[in-house]
């Protein structure tokens, strides 16, 4: 039970869709809390995703967030699931100001074929049979687009997520990540995370000292920060540093200013008639139904629905206006 550990009462307040930056006691290690609430809700509620497919999601998101916040970039940063199974596609970006969006993609006879033979708490491999993550960062014409990929080798998201900082960023990195549905059927998701940042040092002799010091204190803090249960991770009533302080007393925990995450889709009716534009007649000839084109967002489902008379205008000479139906 999350109330054995020391610490859990009195320090802080239960809060949500936050990220939490925080430092172990004596430096050297730094970590990230995430607790995503009503911001994993509103972005799973947009969609009738199977339990499966929306937990995986719902982690995801808080994978992505955890990960963003530990880079200096002005831009969007994505995290994408590309398996061979069921599951094609799961994506969760943040951008730098902290607004989140996600959206799966999946074969919905064979997963619900696979569900029901093997129940809705399917693992990671099974349900991608395969595949990659990519890791990417896009700055537009600020910097050169930055990404890595790593196998979907592993068990989870978070342990797929540690070999890639650890084969290709040479980072030492722990991470746990949760997601649960509540009774009343809204969802949740958390993601803890210690990075073992380059330990100090130009001498020989002192920088194998700080080393084996810094290999004992990264050692100690993987154990207590494993020790965090699931539970724990989503329990909605725990203050952020309630949990770090209950993990990390004995070694010593520093926090510093959160940073709020929102559900937020980039889309727009501006966005859609740049691509509409671009089009062919014979291309929106072929979208067209009933007179209308309806353009869905994946992210959000927001529908934009476009009759003849806007479609015409797209038609029209630069600089017109293209005015989107009421319908």
């Amino acid at each position: 039970m999350t109330a054995e550990r020391p610490g859990y009462h009195g320090r802080g307040q239960p809060r949500d869709n936050i990220v939490l930056p925080f430092q172990l006691e004596p430096g050297g290690i730094r970590g990230r809390f995430v607790t995503l609430g009503t911001a994993a809700d509103k972005i799973l509620s947009n969609h009738d995703h199977p339990h499966s497919v929306a937990r995986l999601e719902a982690e995801l998101l808080a994978l992505a967030a955890c990960l963003a916040d530990t880079l200096k970039y002005k831009g969007v940063f994505t995290l994408q699931v590309n398996g061979n199974g069921p599951v094609k596609t799961l994506m969760a970006d943040v951008t730098s100001d902290g607004a989140l969006r996600g959206y799966a993609g999946f074969d919905a006879p064979a997963l619900a074929a696979m569900e029901s033979e093997h129940g809705p708490d399917l693992p990671l491999q099974r349900l991608t049979n395969g595949g990659y993550i990519a890791f990417t960062v896009d700055q537009g014409q600020r910097a050169d687009r930055y990404q890595g990929l790593v196998e979907l080798s592993d068990a989870t998201l978070a342990t797929c997520a540690t070999t890639y900082f650890r084969n290709s960023e040479q980072i030492g990195t722990g991470l746990q990540v949760a997601a649960t549905r509540s009774y009343n059927g809204s969802w949740r998701s958390s993601a803890l995370m210690i990075q073992k940042l380059p330990a100090a040092g130009n001498a020989a002799t002192r920088s194998e000292i700080r080393n084996d010091l810094h290999d004992e204190n990264w050692h100690t803090a993987l154990v207590l920060m494993n020790s965090c249960t699931a539970q724990e991770l989503v329990d909605p009533t725990l203050a952020p540093e309630a949990l770090l302080y209950g993990l990390f007393h004995e070694t010593g925990v520093r926090v510093y200013p959160e940073q709020p995450l929102v559900a937020q889709c980039r889309c727009s009716g501006r966005k859609v008639e740049n691509v509409l534009r671009l089009l062919t007649a014979e291309q929106l000839a072929d979208m067209t139904v009933d007179g209308v084109v309806t353009v869905t967002c994946e992210f959000c489902k927001t529908e934009r629905r476009y009759d003849e008379a806007a479609l015409s205008g797209l038609r029209a000479p630069a600089g017109a206006s293209v005015s989107q139906s009421p319908t």
